[in-house]
């Protein structure tokens, strides 16, 4: 998501050197071991075994291409079995570390031991720099030759300045991720995604920072890596929820997790 970028990484700053992306309104884990970042040695920051876990774990390409494959078989199932017409309905998924992978600029910070800030967040994004990751580029398109449209929904925070949804849209088309709308939040403070699924449903757009306008859609699958990136919960409330209840119940069927180690909602929950 990406999910919740602006409110989510203000906390972080606050707190410590050399971390990495954080959740809405969260702190990031800090080691007691790795109190001390030197720059050059990314061992030494708080954010290595996460960022390094991302970036270079055999895991992390199986999750996502795992997800992905999983996703476009039931979506192919559904369409199928409720004759749905080309056009008339369309997937849901976040941006960042959902279809884009960032963690370049985790690992900048890391290598450098620096802090988060805005600024540089969003200078980076525009550098249109970020990857596919794995698996995003064959879902988009295959459900697009399917018949459906895919909308891209992020917590960018879309009045940043005049360049970010542009640059934006430049980079999900340099990774070769297939889409038919962008949808970015209204400002810094603007992290509940409902309203925007809503708009995909009901094909009303005003009011919200889009790049296209759609008619009314179907929608059958989301993906995402933070529980916010679904429908009508917050993390609080979800992660309440029994795990083999009916909500959980929709993992699998029509709702996708990405894994994220890095930064999320989560980071509010209580250690236990």
């Amino acid at each position: 998501m990406r999910n919740q970028f602006t409110a989510l990484f203000a906390t972080i700053s606050l707190i410590y050197t050399g971390s990495i992306f954080a959740g809405t309104n969260s702190s990031a884990p800090i080691s007691n071991n790795k109190s001390t970042c030197i720059p050059g040695n990314p061992k030494s920051s708080q954010g290595y075994d996460a960022t390094m876990w991302y970036r270079d774990s055999a895991e992390k390409v199986a999750l996502y291409n795992q997800a992905f494959a999983l996703g476009f078989e039931k979506i192919k199932t559904r369409v199928k079995a409720e004759h749905l017409k080309s056009g008339k309905w369309g997937i849901i998924l976040d941006i960042d570390e959902t279809v884009l992978d960032n963690t370049e600029y985790q690992k900048r910070l890391v290598m450098n031991c620096s802090k988060f800030s805005e600024s540089t967040m969003y200078s980076f994004m525009e550098e249109e720099i970020s990857l596919a990751t794995p698996g995003a580029s064959s879902l988009t398109c295959k459900v697009q030759k399917l018949g459906g449209k895919v909308t891209l929904i992020s917590n960018r925070n879309g009045s940043f300045d005049d360049k970010i949804l542009q640059a934006t849209i430049d980079n999900l088309k340099k990774a070769d991720i297939c889409f038919d709308n962008v949808i970015l939040a209204k400002n810094q403070k603007d992290d509940d995604k409902n309203p925007r699924f809503q708009a995909v449903e009901t094909g009303n757009y005003d009011g919200l920072i889009s790049y296209n306008k759609l008619p009314p859609l179907k929608v059958i699958a989301y993906f995402g890596d933070n529980i916010q990136d679904f429908p009508k919960i917050k993390q609080s409330e979800a992660i309440k929820q029994n795990p083999n209840g009916e909500f959980y119940k929709k993992f699998g069927q029509e709702y996708f997790s990405l894994p994220n180690p890095t930064y999320g909602s989560w980071q509010r929950n209580q250690f236990n």
